[in-house]
């Protein structure tokens, strides 16, 4: 038995560090600041190697005294371009960004972890590597960028920890095999002829023509796949005109995501839009061009064996109440997905829900976790260790 952790202590400079990080959010690719945050507080820890491998972002390695296997943790730390409406005393400084998405609560949560584990060094084998990867929310996210640099290929196994604000507190869900949705991101472009308002029949208008494209993409899903399958088509933009009232605009511009849980689906999707685009502006006389992002997301295939590990680290860490299986998968897109390229991954949800208050969603400009779940998700983490046979002792759960 390891000296019991100062868990009190603990949960206070995981919360601090998690609302330094909230203060300042930067974009996908761009956290700069972030990384250097993090590099610093990770400097400050016996045994830990950091290196950067891409222009943003951290992958720190602890390495024990004896062999064993190498496992990889995983946190996210870009923010999402959402302006913040909460009003506290960290509240985003960067108009315009937030951690809207829990990125911030992921690193602080994997800071306290590797603080933990290298004070236990001395119990350690094999090597733990922990990832506080860039670029998540946009494709191409980082993922792929490590993956390809080979800066992990020990790795054994990876696992991976997202905040959940419809789950209750400190509850650990994970849905064995497919767990997230493949993603796809769009942009469609509607060109007419712009024209006076008083004489649409001199012009060939691209906004009608967007109400239309809109509409006919949405029956894709609800006529061309099998009501069995699971499918999204989202548009999520239409920018069109320079706000005069007088003038009919030359062109549209939408962009969007597909969400599919098959290759089968995903490719089927890809060609009804291509054909529907293109037909429907035809029918009114415009043009239409499609294109999909070259390479996006695919859905995370979560390893039976290692979501039976994680069932066993949540129960011992937290209590049998604390772990659930989910049955269906997220729609979500996740580039956590790109490591099981490498070896086997498992992506769980924490539940962050205040109890008695109201739960905004992810990505939602009020946003705000309850930051008692996050002392969970270290206990998590260090249980992982001890179940993967890392940590080769037990650890005081209370006191």
């Amino acid at each position: 038995m390891m000296k019991t952790p100062d868990w009190n202590n603990i949960e206070k400079r995981l919360i601090g560090w998690r609302r330094d990080l909230h203060r300042h959010p930067e974009a996908s690719h761009q956290e700069h600041w972030t990384t250097r945050y993090l590099a610093e507080q990770l400097a400050t820890l016996t045994g830990i190697e950091i290196t950067t491998p891409a222009a943003t972002g951290v992958v720190a390695y602890l390495r024990g005294i004896q062999p064993g296997p190498t496992i990889v943790f995983r946190a996210d730390i870009d923010a999402v371009p959402v302006t913040e409406q909460n009003r506290c005393d960290f509240s985003s400084q960067q108009p315009g960004l937030m951690h809207a998405c829990g990125h911030d609560a992921h690193s602080a949560m994997l800071l306290a972890a590797a603080a933990l584990l290298s004070q236990y060094r001395q119990h350690l084998h094999g090597e733990v590597i922990f990832i506080f990867q860039r670029g998540e929310e946009l494709s191409p996210g980082g993922a792929k960028e490590l993956v390809d640099s080979g800066c992990l290929e020990r790795a054994q196994m990876f696992f991976a920890l997202h905040l959940q604000p419809n789950l209750p507190c400190g509850v650990i869900e994970v849905k064995p095999g497919i767990a997230t949705a493949n993603r796809d991101t769009f942009h469609i472009k509607i060109s007419g002829q712009g024209g006076h308002s008083s004489m649409p029949h001199l012009a060939i208008d691209p906004l009608v023509t967007s109400a239309a494209v809109v509409s006919a993409l949405q029956c894709i899903v609800a006529r061309e796949i099998d009501p069995r399958d699971s499918a999204v088509i989202s548009l999520c933009s239409l920018q069109c005109g320079d706000g005069s009232t007088a003038r009919l605009p030359d062109s549209a511009q939408l962009c969007g995501t597909t969400r599919s849980f098959t290759p089968q689906v995903r490719q089927q999707i890809r060609a009804a839009m291509q054909r529907v685009c293109c037909a429907t502006a035809e029918a009114h006389r415009c043009r239409a061009e499609i294109h999909f992002e070259p390479w996006d997301y695919s859905a995370i295939d979560n390893d039976q064996q290692l979501c039976q590990l994680a069932a066993r680290a949540a129960r011992n860490a937290l209590g049998d109440h604390a772990f659930r299986v989910a049955t269906q998968p997220m729609s979500v897109g996740e580039d956590f997905s790109e490591y099981q390229h490498i070896a086997p991954v498992c992506f769980a949800w924490l539940g962050a829900a205040h109890p008695h208050a109201e739960n905004h969603a992810l990505h939602s400009a009020c946003f705000s976790p309850n930051e008692q779940a996050l002392i969970a998700g270290v206990r998590y983490y260090l249980s992982l260790a001890i179940e993967s046979g890392n940590l080769t002792t037990a650890i005081a759960w209370t006191g």
